[in-house]
């Protein structure tokens, strides 16, 4: 019964994006052509060309959609990753047809074509928006629910059971938990009573109505796992395994389809897709657009230095950046040119290595200005953990766990540590947590965040020295 529901929604899905891409080509057409005032130089093409064309777009159309899997009847999928796969959807079905019509001597007008994305765009989305809205309202009133049992009792089944219990907009209720023993001490979990055990799966499943099946056991009750498998066989409901991973560290777990394999990606980078495009050119932008501002303040503060000590105005030195590649880093020169005579070190307060114009720019961040040369050529990024050099990156890798996910991402001229105090010789344990947390949790608005909390707070950090 569940799958039927599941398919005739997905077939109503497709149907209603036909419609749209069928009623945003022609609503294009008429807006272009007949709209008071918009001239037409070459006259107003026929209807019977634009409808031809439009039934070799819709189904074409629909094929792209359908390779972003959007009609796949997913619960638990979210909203925004549907309208981005949308997005991404129009551009190809526009690209597509703007492609064919250069083929075609340009039989298609451009502007028609770009009124077509919009059109489509609007519908697709707002269609979508409207049917989740539609059936947040179901739900919240008794409609449309599916009944769950969550088949485990440890810490597992407690995030499983919380995380269902959240999302009370996907309309699944947890009718109950199934212990692994025959035999237990634990009568609820989370809130939620123990109903049996693996044993009893199918007798449970029928007893109670159940729509859906968690099976979330620690990786060391694999064999109740397997039973419940087993005795799932024969029954109508959905079965959903949720990997054990509380002894492996994640940084933004996923899982991908290899081949037909599904593969757990345990620890992955948030800078990839789209994700990398979008972050790369907001990079491009700001630093282009920073060197151009501030260039009149970094003459004068080369000058400064120039006038102020001998040596190079300039100072790279060498860091690691994203999955380990070296790169030279440049800052103003802030110290003595034999500043390192006796090794690296942390700069400390009062530090008398430093110069005159180094006293003003540390504590101020300025020095650090020219990084926006290593976020131009893409070594750097505006925001991200910041940079250490090689030879304290191999002192802490082996000595501070999970050192190393941090170049997961490109380092960056600020970061979610540093907006926060944590700069210069301070917990690197504290350090290691807040960028991880900035790992977990990207996104351009909390680049955008950040970048902002830098202007308020880090250019005074009492820190820095």
């Amino acid at each position: 019964m569940l799958a039927r529901h599941r398919q005739l929604f997905s077939t109503a899905v497709f149907g209603l994006d036909a419609i749209v891409l069928v009623l945003a080509w022609f609503g294009a057409y008429f807006a272009r052509f007949h709209t008071p005032g918009w001239d037409t130089p070459f006259g107003v093409p026929p209807l019977a060309f634009y409808a031809w064309v439009c039934a070799i777009v819709t189904p074409v159309g629909l094929i792209v959609l359908r390779s972003f899997q959007l009609y796949r009847s997913a619960r638990t999928a979210q909203l925004g990753e549907e309208l981005m796969a949308l997005t991404q959807g129009v551009l190809i079905i526009t690209a597509l047809a703007g492609l064919a019509s250069f083929f075609a001597r340009g039989e298609l007008s451009r502007s028609m074509l770009l009124l077509f994305a919009v059109l489509a765009w609007a519908g697709l989305c707002g269609s979508r928006v409207a049917i989740r809205w539609s059936l947040r309202q179901m739900r919240r009133h008794g409609h449309n629910l599916r009944y769950c049992l969550v088949v485990g009792t440890g810490p597992l089944a407690e995030t499983v059971i919380r995380k269902l219990q959240s999302n009370a907009d996907y309309g699944l209720v947890v009718a109950g938990t199934v212990t692994p023993a025959v035999t237990g001490a634990v009568v609820v979990v989370a809130g939620v009573p123990v109903l049996g055990s693996v044993s009893e799966l199918p007798q449970l499943v029928e007893r109670h109505h159940i729509d859906l099946v968690y099976l979330a056991l620690a990786r060391a009750e694999f064999a109740a796992e397997e039973e419940a498998l087993a005795q799932l066989s024969d029954s109508t409901a959905a079965v959903r395994l949720v990997p054990d991973l509380a002894r492996a560290f994640t940084l933004n777990a996923s899982v991908e389809d290899f081949d037909g394999l599904p593969v757990v990606l345990v620890t992955e980078s948030p800078g990839q897709g789209w994700n990398a495009l979008l972050k790369r050119c907001f990079d491009l932008l700001c630093s282009a657009l920073g060197l151009i501002v501030l260039s009149p303040l970094l003459l004068a503060i080369a000058v400064w230095i120039k006038l102020d000590s001998r040596g190079p105005v300039f100072y790279a030195q060498e860091r690691i950046g994203l999955s380990g590649h070296r790169f030279k880093m440049l800052k103003f020169r802030t110290m003595r040119t034999d500043a390192e005579a006796a090794g690296a070190g942390w700069t400390v307060p009062g530090d008398p290595r430093r110069t005159g114009a180094g006293r003003v720019l540390r504590p101020t961040s300025l020095d650090e200005l020219p990084q926006l040369m290593n976020v131009l050529r893409g070594e750097m990024s505006l925001v991200g953990p910041r940079p250490e050099r090689p030879v304290y990156v191999d002192r802490f890798r082996a000595s501070i766990p999970r050192y190393m996910l941090r170049h997961h991402v490109k380092a960056g001229i600020t970061g979610w540590a540093q907006v926060h105090g944590l700069r210069g010789d301070t917990p690197l344990e504290d350090r290691i947590e807040y960028d991880l947390f900035y790992i977990r949790n990207w996104s351009l608005g909390l680049d955008i965040r950040i970048l902002f909390k830098t202007l308020v707070r880090v250019f005074r950090d009492a820190s820095a020295h």
